[in-house]
């Protein structure tokens, strides 16, 4: 999976720690298509989820990573999986309904801008959050954007990616 999405969809990665303390990694964040077709996301932590929305909810991921940041300080929020049933993940027991929140802002005027992936959802018998979000602190805008372009790129295209 790891180079499915280099060339025909989303893939954004960074050096950093999940979890605070822990060793410095390789993190990513993934949209893009399997060989059957099927649109998924997919992050280190998680594994591929199922992109119900398929290439229109991919797109509208690209476009919105595509807009130009405000100036100053903001975070803006996109929902990517938006409890959505999963099954077949290791470490998501079938049925779970997962929530997919990507967050890109910026704390101060002129700083760096940052990315965050929340997941949330329902099991059942009650709801969870995760509460070591996926972090990268300084986000190369034009990575961001080369990915993000890729993916609308392979959104247009029919069938296999």
């Amino acid at each position: 999976m790891a180079g499915t999405y280099e060339e025909t969809g989303f893939r954004f990665g960074w050096r950093g720690s999940h979890y605070p303390g822990r060793p410095v990694d390789d993190l990513w964040v993934a949209v893009g298509r399997d060989p059957d077709g099927t649109w998924c996301f997919d992050a280190y932590f998680i594994g591929r989820a199922a992109l119900t929305g398929g290439a229109p909810r991919a797109a509208a991921f690209a476009q919105w990573l595509l807009a130009a940041p405000p100036e100053g300080r903001y975070e803006e929020e996109f929902t990517l999986v938006d409890g959505e049933p999963q099954s077949g993940l290791r470490r998501l027991a079938d049925g779970t309904r997962l929530t997919v929140e990507v967050l890109v802002g910026r704390e101060e005027a002129g700083g760096p801008e940052y990315l965050q992936v929340l997941l949330s959802g329902e099991v059942p018998g009650g709801a969870f959050e995760v509460c070591a979000p996926l972090v990268c602190e300084r986000v190369p805008r034009a990575d961001l954007e080369a990915a993000a372009a890729r993916l609308l790129t392979s959104c247009d295209r029919p069938g296999r990616p």
